[in-house]
């Protein structure tokens, strides 16, 4: 069978399993296994393809009908123009979420930075990668598993990051540091999404957070006091209908300047507020 064939089969079984990205997706999945780039996949769609290959293949387009996430097929997801490791102990990074680099790079910080819930590493490593050494980066996170992805992408990406084992902040004893970001756990428990797109293949740890979805957010607000420098800001990425709760919470442990930033969707999606 050759690329030319296989591609328009494995089309037409994702798009008629439902899945709208069934074009692109067997495209990457097809130039995964046989390393071809997506154009070279078109300037040697004549070529045959293996026995092996077309059994991976098949096998693959089977599991993305499922709805299992391409990231975690193919082993990777692009974000901030940084190619990332990503495996089911991490989760998958989004585009909503480029919203906070965005954020912390406006503010043009120096000194030490902190990301919480670093997962992927993806936010620690967009950062790093546009500061590089005007800034010293940190990151933590409680799954061990999720720390030794996010080193593998800065050792991949050549960029420094000292990464800290650590539950929130209790690790971090005595530093203080000139900005602190966030992505957090913030569903809602019985969110119904839950069940929906990739979220079932993502680790449930990292998505919810109590009833309200807001139970880690509240954490982070308390703790990230004791290791803000004055007038740091600690930026947060929450749910699109969460802007005025995390503001209110901003507010009730005493920050300043508080602010929601809207992304490409025109939500509120991150919160910003200042040590006083």
């Amino acid at each position: 069978m050759t690329i030319f064939e296989a591609l328009k089969i494995s089309r037409k079984k994702l798009s008629d399993a439902g899945i709208e990205s069934a074009s692109l997706d067997a495209s990457l999945i097809l130039s995964h296994l046989t390393h071809l780039s997506k154009v070279q996949l078109i300037t040697h769609d004549s070529d045959e393809l293996s026995d092996d290959i077309l059994n991976k293949l098949n096998s693959l387009i089977d599991k993305r009908i499922t709805g299992y996430p391409i990231a975690y097929i193919l082993g990777y997801k692009e974000f901030w123009g940084l190619k990332l490791k990503v495996t089911e102990d991490t989760l998958i990074p989004r585009p909503d979420t480029e919203i906070i680099v965005q954020c912390a790079l406006d503010r043009k910080v120096k000194g030490s930075i902190l990301d919480m819930g670093t997962g992927s590493g993806a936010i620690i490593l967009a950062l790093k990668s546009e500061y590089r050494d005007n800034v010293e980066a940190f990151a933590c996170d409680f799954s061990e598993k999720a720390l030794e992805v996010a080193k593998e992408n800065s050792k991949a990406l050549d960029l420094e990051v000292t990464f800290i084992h650590s539950d929130w902040f209790s690790n971090l004893v005595d530093k203080k540091f000139s900005l602190i970001v966030s992505n957090p756990p913030y569903i809602e428990e019985n969110d119904p999404h839950l069940t929906k797109t990739s979220l079932p293949y993502e680790p449930i740890s990292a998505l919810t957070s109590g009833a309200d979805g807001l139970n880690d957010i509240r954490i982070i607000c308390r703790d990230a006091l004791a290791h803000l420098k004055t007038d740091a800001p600690l930026m947060i990425e929450h749910g699109y209908n969460q802007g005025p709760s995390v503001r209110d919470i901003f507010v009730s442990y005493g920050y300043k300047n508080v602010e929601t930033v809207i992304d490409f969707a025109g939500n509120d999606r991150v919160t910003v507020g200042y040590k006083r």
